[in-house]
């Protein structure tokens, strides 16, 4: 017997399809530990509907009591003011039984979910097993607060998803009006937009402008929120908020804005007076506004804040104690698939008239960036521990980086070790995966308590299985990870060295993927604030630049002081100041819509530490800027290239050459020389293991990259064998240098031209002399002569690993030139020439560690990877071999092969490139990923792109035809087709 009234619908079709449909997640349910029988639920659900249909006040059920169904009044003794109008007592008794017994299943905390695609969120329980090895202060507060919240975002769930609403003309029309602050692009007409500093990895963009004179400010966001859009907006539409996220939420930032409601009319609107409390002595600022959500499409609900000048309730307040301020906004939010929201959200904000740009700044700002971490950090601590993916992975470890920065602002310095293992605490406790995780690996917040202290000490590998996991191995793998990021430049080569070296880990990561990005995290995290991390690579790197800078600098001012080598301080000159020109012009490239970040660079370049700031850019894991064309890592590279190819190795030739013809040995002369090729090797070979161990390069072109082992001791040995080798390679080759100019400057002049020469007809007997930059005409064959120039310079005298044959034109110059110089050079009266016995010595010493270090650096690293050393192939066989081990699902590193010149793929390109565009184009138009822009569209070749676009883009062969040619094409085209 159905617990249906019979009234409520009036067919039993009717109530089937609407079951079948608006309840059908329902049915699926379990509750925590207790499984409900679908028939059971199948009746709980009716009557619910049951009840819901005769009320049409569900807001208003959920806040009242259930009575007995045996005491129920019936419609005589309800009093005409209470409102909830009591069913006729015909049906009423099995309705509210059964609506009882869904408050008792609500009430008790079980999680009930989905109701019509929309999740009841789960609520926290006291007596989680994962929570009793916690120990956060905020724990039980936190806990009790945090159900209230959901209290109210369950109930609005349910209205959103299972209740019809009416709206009135104006309320349509207020929508209406916000939904037009969404419109970025009308926005971006009228005003100028800046880059706000992004919150966490699933904002894709927030920006804004502020108008000084009128005090009006414009925000437009996106951003992705990984849960259900229902469970969202019911966050947005609510301000009764009695629990904040420990990051987000301390006192402070907590009493930045009071909020309440004045009025609820209904159930999909507010009216809700908003108290801005600025900073003493500005005045507090007041906000009205009626706040509204609409349904529009099945996956969509918008939230819309419309301002209003006053309200019955709001007093009338003196002007020297508030100022009346304006609150217009929208929040757009659609569902995109079962797991994640996207949130566009447009706000109009004015406090009253013109506010300082340094509170914008200081205040304003930060304020809007808290609001989407915190958004965005309160519904990733739901994610249960099956549904979190890789992405996910990264956006917790940043929650968690929030959580210790939170909890170490709360004391001073002594505290900071404690209250970051608060921090991790805290993040344990809130997180729904984390409370799913620690049951079944409880080792795992001694783990993340011994990260967060990065203490580095030199422990053995863990070799125990996963399965036997306990605390003491949990803290020496911690301390591992920390030793290891001291070697590496960026965080994601480090965790993977520290995942590969400790099979328990990974384990660990096959059966949760999340967990790298996870740890990458925490990684940069620890190398931005460690005491010997990222500050002792800045450190180290400013000393040996200051420490070559100054030496070169003395150097050429002692030339200029003695009066026979006056010339060579004239070319020492020369050569520091071009480099530093250059430099300038780099960073003037990379900075030149933003000043103020050129001008700090350039003080750097002209000091000397340009190469300290460039690593902490790198070490801190700063982020490449919209206006910038270069990252951190390849801005580090191409100033050091630029220092290495026009001041390092030929200032060291100039000073070996003055060495040699002195007849007085200076101290100074022979401690600069080896200064200047430690810095060299150093530099050199940083920057062939830190592009090696690159996480993007090893995942875009894994063939090539990834000689360096992943063990601890074979990456030292890699690493100190490769400087040795460098530092060999380097001396033998200014040495030799410099022999063959002391006995004819002409004789260094054929040297390096025969062999440039030589290296320039390979390259065009093999067609690979133009690079892969795609440009056009005489500009294409000025930038490649340009860049093959320098790319041999840098492979002969640095030693860019990867080019073998470089090492070996050491060996044959130095055995030229000592040939050459022991048997035909005889020096003039104020020259003397050095005697065989000190040739041989210096000579053998050089070939000794030269041959050891090559010896070892080969048997340290991968096997698999000797033949890229020794590679022939063209930039066009690379790019092919590079396409063809691409998945299919991999159409950004697909794309970027289409960046370079046509050139590049010629020959194969028709045949694999040109079918793969032709497929998929219809669906990077529809999808737009974010690979597919303008830009690169330009760079395909017309024949890739089907003739349709082809004409929609205006883009023809070689040329933009007319207009109406054009047309004329596509009608051919449509007429045989």
């Amino acid at each position: 017997m159905s617990l249906l009234p019979p009234n409520s619908l009036q067919t039993k079709e009717m109530l089937d399809a609407f079951l079948s449909t608006s309840f059908n997640r329902f049915l699926q349910t379990k509750a925590i530990g207790d499984t409900i029988d679908p028939e059971h639920a199948k009746s709980l659900a009716s009557a619910l509907l049951a009840y819901v249909t005769s009320t049409e006040n569900l807001n208003v059920a959920f806040q009242r009591e259930i009575p007995d169904p045996e005491t129920v009044p019936t419609n005589s003794d309800t009093s005409a003011d209470d409102p909830l109008p009591a069913p006729s007592t015909k049906n009423t008794t099995p309705a509210l039984t059964a609506f009882s017994s869904v408050g008792k299943v609500l009430s008790s905390r079980t999680t009930i979910t989905h109701l019509k695609g929309a999740r009841i969120i789960p609520y926290l329980d006291e007596t989680s097993t994962a929570l009793s090895v916690l120990n956060s202060p905020e724990a039980a507060s936190y806990i009790t607060n945090h159900n209230k919240d959901l209290d109210i975002e369950n109930e609005t769930i349910l209205h959103m998803d299972n209740v019809v609403q009416k709206y009135s003309l104006a309320e349509d029309e207020m929508i209406t009006n916000a939904l037009g602050l969404l419109s970025g692009m009308k926005m971006e007409g009228a005003i100028p937009f800046k880059d706000f500093k992004t919150t966490l990895s699933t904002t894709r963009y927030l920006k804004g402008f502020y108008n000084s004179n009128k005090g009006d400010i414009y925000t437009l966001a996106n951003f992705t929120i990984r849960g259900d859009h229902s469970q969202v907006a019911a966050r947005v539409s609510n301000y009764y908020y009695y629990s904040q996220n420990l990051a987000f939420g301390n006192p402070k930032e907590q009493s930045i804005v009071d909020q309440q409601f004045l009025e609820i009319p209904n159930q999909h609107s507010a009216v809700l007076c908003q108290v801005y409390n600025f900073p003493s002595p500005l005045t507090n600022r007041e906000a009205i506004c009626n706040l509204c959500w609409k349904r529009i499409s099945e996956k969509s609900i918008v939230v819309t804040y419309h301002p209003m000048t006053s309200h019955e309730k709001v007093e009338v307040k003196d002007g020297d104690s508030v100022i009346r301020a304006s609150f217009h906004g929208a929040y757009l939010i659609t569902q995109l698939d079962d797991g994640t929201t996207e949130v566009t959200w447009g706000v109009h904000l004015n406090f009253g008239g013109h506010l300082p740009k340094p509170l914008v700044h200081s205040f304003i700002i930060p304020n809007l960036n808290r609001v989407l971490s915190s958004f965005q950090a309160y519904f990733a601590s739901y994610l249960t521990l099956s549904k979190c993916t890789v992405e996910d992975g990264k956006l917790l470890g940043e929650i968690l980086v929030n959580q210790i920065t939170a909890a170490r602002k709360r004391g001073g310095w002594k505290k900071r070790a404690e209250l970051g293992e608060v921090g991790v605490d805290e993040f344990l406790y809130i997180s729904v995966a984390m409370r799913e995780l620690l049951p079944l690996y409880p080792w795992f917040r001694s783990l993340l308590h011994e990260i967060s202290l990065n203490h580095v000490k030199v422990v053995p590998t863990v070799t125990t299985a996963l399965a036997d996991m306990k605390d003491n191995d949990a803290i020496n793998l911690a301390k591992g990870l920390s030793t290891i990021i001291l070697a590496n430049t960026e965080a994601g080569s480090a965790v993977d060295h520290w995942i590969a070296q400790n099979d328990a880990l990974v384990d660990f990561k096959k059966e949760h993927p999340w967990m790298r990005p996870f740890f990458v995290q925490l990684a940069q995290y620890n190398l931005s604030t460690s005491n010997l991390g990222l500050r002792l690579r800045v450190f180290g790197g400013a000393v040996l630049s200051v420490i070559d800078l100054v030496t070169d600098i003395y150097m050429t001012v002692q030339f200029f002081n003695t009066d026979s080598q006056q010339g060579y301080g004239k070319i020492n000159a020369v050569l520091i100041g071009l480099t530093i020109f250059i430099q300038i012009l780099v960073a003037y490239a990379q900075n030149s819509k933003k000043l103020t970040h050129f001008l700090p660079d350039t003080a750097c370049i002209l000091t000397g530490f340009k190469p300290a700031l460039d690593a902490y850019r790198v070490g801190s894991g700063v982020e490449k800027e919209e206006y910038q064309f270069l990252t951190p890592l390849a801005e580090m590279t191409v100033c050091k290239c630029t220092e290495f190819v026009f001041e390092a190795v030929p200032s060291s030739v100039v000073q070996i050459f003055a060495l040699l013809l002195a007849k007085e040995k200076k101290l100074d002369a022979l401690i600069s020389i080896p200064v200047s090729a430690a810095t060299i090797a150093f530099s050199s070979s940083m920057i062939s293991y830190d592009f090696d161990t690159s996480p993007d390069k090893r995942h875009k072109n894994p063939a090539f990259y990834g000689y360096v082992p992943d063990k601890a001791i074979s990456r030292a040995v890699c690493f100190f064998s490769l400087m040795a080798f460098t530092y060999a390679h380097v001396l033998l080759l200014t040495f030799s240098c410099a022999l063959l100019a002391i006995m004819n400057p002409l004789y260094l002049i054929y040297f390096l031209s025969i062999d440039m020469a030589l290296f320039f007809i390979f390259k065009i007997a093999t067609r690979d002399f133009f690079y892969f930059v795609n440009l056009r005409g005489f500009v294409r064959f000025i930038v490649s002569l340009l860049m093959r120039f320098c790319a041999k310079i840098m492979a002969n005298f640095t030693l860019m690993i990867q080019f073998l044959f470089s090492a070996l034109l050491s060996v044959v110059a130095s055995v030229i030139a000592v040939y050459a110089y022991s048997t035909h050079y005889n020096p003039d009266d104020d020259s003397e020439k050095l005697d065989d016995t000190t040739l041989k010595i210096t000579l053998a010493s050089l070939y000794s560690v030269w041959l050891i270090s090559a010896i070892f650096f080969i048997f340290s690293i991968k096997r698999e990877y000797l033949q890229t050393f020794y590679s022939l192939d063209t930039t066009n066989e690379y790019d092919r071999k590079f396409w063809s081990r691409l998945r299919k699902d991999q159409d950004a590193e697909k794309a970027g092969v289409l960046r370079d010149h046509p050139n590049c793929y010629a020959g194969w390109g028709d045949e694999l490139l040109k079918p793969w565009t032709l497929q998929n184009w219809d669906r990077w138009e529809e999808e737009r990923p974010a690979w597919f822009t303008d830009a690169w569209v330009e760079c395909v070749p017309n024949e890739f792109i089907p003739f349709d676009w082809r004409v929609k883009y205006k883009k023809t062969k070689g040329r933009v035809e007319c207009q109406k040619t054009m047309f004329k094409r596509a009608a051919s085209f449509k007429k045989h087709h």
